[in-house]
């Protein structure tokens, strides 16, 4: 096992649910805090990294993932198995065991891989920001509360939690991400359908969902690799998180630091800020 797939599985060990992803919170500290400039929670525990300075008019990209899932915390065990992908091809993946009754537990890669791809980024770039929001399960409370002044040099936003390999947020309870024939999207369909992520769906809410809504720049929302999500049988195929990781340095390489801005003028749900 490489370096980058001994980190992905030691994430993926973490337990973390709803309001209790302090252990999940001290392994992203503890493993960003060499690689940024900045590293900050707020009082929820959302986290916020700096890395890198932007020069006069220009923005860092900004990637997010959530920090709990839906599972209940227990001591578990991950272990490489084979096991199908969207296309029905079997692929290395990890999967979650207890550690007393044996039986399958979720894995958490909802949005544990996410934050995997998020903290790879750190690594391999020079100027980013990332927001690790804590429960979004339970409806985006993290990014609801999300610092504004963070965001202020924000060009856009990527978050990495959606199904699979092969799907994105088109829209996230019937908010627009992006505009749809803008030029942002239109920079960027080329190296998304190239890596695979052809599924284009309308979503139900992920934190994409509220930043969208706080802020002025556009969203992406891409397939982090889990399967069978918010079950006990969920599991993590190591080469489409991957992919997604491939994806996203690609898309920063051609978007550069640009703001790509982006009002969205429909009518907010009522309970994002209730």
């Amino acid at each position: 096992m490489n370096d980058q797939t001994q980190r992905l599985k030691d994430l993926l060990s973490v337990p973390t649910y709803t309001w209790e992803e302090d252990e999940l919170i001290q392994h992203v500290i503890g493993n960003a805090e060499n690689l940024c400039d900045k590293i900050t929670t707020d009082d929820l525990g959302s986290i916020y990294i700096t890395k890198g300075e932007c020069k006069p008019n220009t923005y860092y990209p900004c990637f997010v993932a959530h920090l709990d899932s839906v599972h209940q915390k227990v001591d578990m065990v991950v272990k490489e198995e084979s096991l199908p992908n969207a296309q029905g091809e079997f692929k290395t993946a990890f999967k979650a065991y207890e550690k007393i009754s044996g039986e399958p537990t979720g894995i958490g890669g909802d949005d544990k891989a996410g934050v995997f791809i998020c903290l790879e980024l750190l690594r391999e770039l020079d100027n980013c920001k990332i927001f690790l929001p804590v429960a979004e399960e339970t409806g985006c409370h993290g990014s609801r509360k999300a610092n504004p002044e963070f965001f202020k040099d924000v060009g856009y936003a990527i978050q990495f939690d959606s199904t699979e390999n092969n799907t994105m947020s088109k829209t996230l309870m019937g908010v627009p991400l992006f505009e749809g024939d803008g030029t942002f999207i239109k920079e960027v369909t080329e190296v998304i359908l190239e890596h695979g992520i052809t599924d284009w769906l309308h979503h139900p809410y992920t934190d994409t969902m509220m930043l969208k809504n706080l802020f002025d720049f556009s969203c992406l929302n891409f397939a982090a690799g889990y399967y069978k999500y918010h079950t006990k049988n969920e599991y993590v195929i190591i080469e489409d998180t991957l992919n997604t990781l491939s994806l996203a340095k690609k898309i920063v390489k051609i978007l550069g630091n640009k703001k790509y801005k982006y009002l969205n003028k429909k009518e907010q749900h009522n309970f994002l800020f209730s």
